[in-house]
């Protein structure tokens, strides 16, 4: 069963920075990381993933009423407040390009702690899921009661097709599955439920039967679908 978490606001906390084995026993080093970020939610939370049902959604028409959360190369089109690697690959040329100059750039604590620049920041608390699932799990650590996820398929459509908005791109390559990722959506599921106090609209113009269905056992009521259409009414409200 997941029991809910109760919201605090995020202060820090301990890692292992190193391991070694002396005299056949394992010695862990641990190290606070205090949160230097001190992140305040303001307006909507909108985690942008890289799914091709945002292609051709202007994105800055975002930035406006909330925080923009994305993640790995979404920094070549556009700089959101916070940006999530987890790919050790992709975080190294985030670094060379200096993302975490120009914005707040969450990676994992090999990452953070092998990163000399000291550009990183820990994903606090991190629930070690895919990149764009960290950015709605870093959302709900901020305290942000409204979660927009937008380019969130959890699937790729097969060859032929736009599968990844930088396929075929550096440290992406080709995307040619026809696969459900039920892992990833596993994820989604068990944050809805561990912050059943959070709402989340997933937004889609031709959602898969499964985005009609994230709610498993309890239905809490914290989540529905819209189109791009209804998110622009959202907008344009939150504005007013």
């Amino acid at each position: 069963m997941i029991e809910p978490i109760e919201w605090k606001p995020y202060q820090g906390e301990k890692v292992c920075v190193n391991t070694i084995i002396r005299g056949g026993k394992k010695i862990q080093e641990w190290q606070f990381y205090e949160d230097r970020v001190k992140a305040v939610p303001r307006g909507n939370a909108y985690c942008i993933g890289n799914g091709p049902s945002r292609k051709g959604f202007d994105l800055s028409l975002l930035r406006d009423t909330g925080q923009l959360y994305g993640c790995n190369a979404l920094y070549r089109d556009i700089l959101p407040d916070f940006i999530f690697s987890v790919d050790a690959k992709m975080t190294a040329q985030m670094i060379k390009d200096e993302v975490g100059l120009k914005t707040i750039h969450y990676a994992p604590s090999l990452e953070v702690n092998r990163d000399k620049t000291k550009m990183l920041h820990l994903i606090p608390n991190n629930p070690h899921w895919i990149s764009g699932n960290t950015a709605f799990w870093t959302a709900g650590v901020h305290g942000h009661r409204n979660i927009y996820l937008i380019g969130y398929d959890f699937r790729e459509y097969g060859a032929g097709e736009l599968n990844n908005i930088y396929q075929d791109t550096p440290n992406y390559g080709e995307r040619n599955a026809d696969t459900i990722f039920d892992g990833w959506l596993k994820q989604f599921r068990h944050m809805i439920k561990l912050r059943p106090y959070i709402n989340f609209t997933v937004v889609h113009d031709n959602p898969p039967e499964y985005l009609h269905h994230l709610q498993t056992g309890t239905d809490l009521g914290n989540t529905k679908v819209i189109s791009y259409k209804e998110l622009e009414t959202v907008l344009a409200s939150s504005k007013a």
